[in-house]
């Protein structure tokens, strides 16, 4: 592997082996791709598509005078700036299906984003997934009104336009179920408009139309699979077949697999449960008090004798799940304290936290509830709580994955004591944070991953302005989530370079006096 330096932004280039021996592994996808394109799902398969769309996925609060209004955000992976597409579905607010249609948005290459209509209109100030039947969401958006139906759309519109992954053109799509139709609007130096009819042909002729009229080319990478989920799992299965267990963690072997575990790598999707199962470390769920919260937090001692450095581990995207737990166990494996907070916690049934919902695209969306502060308030508290542990040294670190990487890049400016700061594919905070950051920042990304990498290089000139330290790293051919997907394009070289870099810059950061 050959690194090479540009201004304080290290790019990662990627073995021509490794990449033949990945495409030589994953043939079959190339010929499923080139045959496919995105489909309009059934309503039926909504929830099932938004619980295993491999594409980011996230909720967004666009402000709206001294209000906010939610929406449902899924990002495409590629390495260039794209159009965002605006979906509604009529009569239907942000219902799993308009959301479903916006991942097969994304799954084109667009930025797709359903904004939440009756945000704060449904039952106790619920939102579309508040009532109680569609009868009643098509009922409360004729009380709102057209007009203020597209005024919280356009909200959300200028909002997410200020993205850095959108190139600033945006295109309504909006979906009648009533005359069948799709209509598609380009806002771009002059309105085109198009209509479709509400079927799987109409549907690609309506991408198609908003892909010639935005004059946009997707640039992902070669080895990137659009709508790969299912296949994962084939050959997970396959290996399975040949090996006869998944997920069988601490065999040496060469690549990350589907099937075997790299004892000197974090476990990725496949290979979480099965890590947990096998680990051998002292760990335990704490309760942490937080003003009126109880703070359900997961701590893993290290099988070292004497003090050590503690990590913060923080949540990515879909919450303190059995794979950020399998990531605390490899930084205990290698000899530090890891604490791993479920920052959700209160937000689900019954006061629970994510294990309390029964999907986690309904816990994501509660999790919109917590503010930022919140958040900052319940990390600091873990952190806190752990630094008076007998095996702790007083040092401390935090290490974050997606939102949890933004979070920990913000926790290093919240918490003028922090030792160092641990960022995989999060973004900046806000430039008062950067200014009071006082320890040294390094961080991974996938230069397929253009939402959070665009602000990585503005970002490395702003704190070398400002004195700080900022060692990013940027992968080629990598994805968003390539700790947690690490067979997926460029993302098994950059696990193996990222992550031994993380942990010897912890190990520096938080060795005792």
């Amino acid at each position: 592997m050959k690194t090479r330096n540009s201004g304080a932004i290290t790019i990662v280039g990627i073995s021509l082996l490794g990449i033949a021996a990945f495409a030589a592994m994953h043939g079959q996808h190339d010929a499923v791709v080139s045959e496919t394109r995105p489909k309009l799902p059934a309503a039926a398969d909504a929830r099932h598509l938004l619980s295993t769309t491999p594409r980011h996925i996230e909720w967004v609060a666009a402000p709206l005078g001294p209000n906010r209004i939610l929406a449902f955000v899924v990002s495409p992976e590629r390495s260039d700036r794209a159009p965002v597409v605006i979906v509604s579905a009529h009569n239907e607010g942000a219902s799993d299906w308009a959301r479903a249609i916006g991942d097969r948005v994304a799954e084109a290459g667009f930025i797709a984003v359903v904004p939440d209509e009756l945000t704060g209109e449904g039952p106790n100030g619920g939102d579309t997934d508040s009532f109680r039947d569609a009868g009643a969401v098509q009922s409360a958006l004729a009380r709102l009104g057209p007009q203020e139906v597209l005024r919280r759309i356009e909200a959300v519109r200028s909002f997410v336009l200020t993205s850095p992954a959108s190139n600033g053109i945006a295109v309504r799509l909006d979906l009648g179920t009533d005359e069948r139709l799709i209509a598609a609007t380009v806002e771009a130096a002059a309105t085109r408009s198009g209509k479709f009819a509400l079927t799987e042909d109409g549907f690609a002729a309506a991408l198609n139309f908003i892909g010639e009229a935005t004059n946009d080319h997707p640039v992902f990478s070669p080895q990137t699979v659009q709508n790969e989920h299912a296949t994962h799992l084939a050959l997970l299965a396959k290996a399975a077949n040949k090996t006869g267990e998944t997920g069988q963690p601490g065999r040496p072997g060469g690549d990350t697999s589907y099937y075997q575990k790299r004892p000197d790598l974090p476990a990725d999707f496949y290979t979480a449960k099965a890590t947990l199962a096998h680990s051998k470390l002292h760990k335990e769920f704490v309760e942490i008090p937080v003003g009126a919260v109880k703070l359900r937090t997961w701590i893993e001692y290290p099988a070292v004798q004497g003090r050590v450095g503690t990590v913060i581990v923080m949540q990515h995207g879909a919450g303190m799940d059995d794979w950020v737990r399998a990531v605390a166990d490899q930084l205990a494996q290698s000899g530090f304290l890891a604490v791993a907070p479920d920052v959700w916690s209160g937000t689900g049934p019954g006061g629970g936290g994510l294990d309390s919902f029964q999907f986690v695209d309904d816990a994501m969306k509660a999790s919109v509830r917590i503010t930022p502060d919140e958040t900052m308030t319940r990390f600091k508290a873990a952190r806190e709580y752990a630094l008076k542990l007998p095996q702790a040294n007083g040092k401390s670190a935090s290490l974050g994955f997606c939102a949890g990487g933004g979070n920990s890049f913000r926790f290093a400016g919240e918490v003028p004591e922090l030792n160092g700061a641990v960022v995989f594919y999060g973004g900046p905070p806000d430039d008062t944070v950067i200014e009071r950051i006082h320890a040294p920042v390094i961080g991974f990304y996938g230069e397929n991953d253009v939402r959070v990498t665009a602000a990585v290089e503005p970002t490395s000139a702003k704190m070398g302005r400002l004195g700080k330290t900022y060692e990013p790293h940027i992968y080629p051919k990598t994805t968003h989530s390539f700790v947690l997907f690490q067979e997926v394009g460029g993302n098994p070289a950059a696990v193996k370079d990222a992550w031994p870099r993380a942990i010897a810059f912890l190990k520096k950061q938080l060795a005792s006096d």
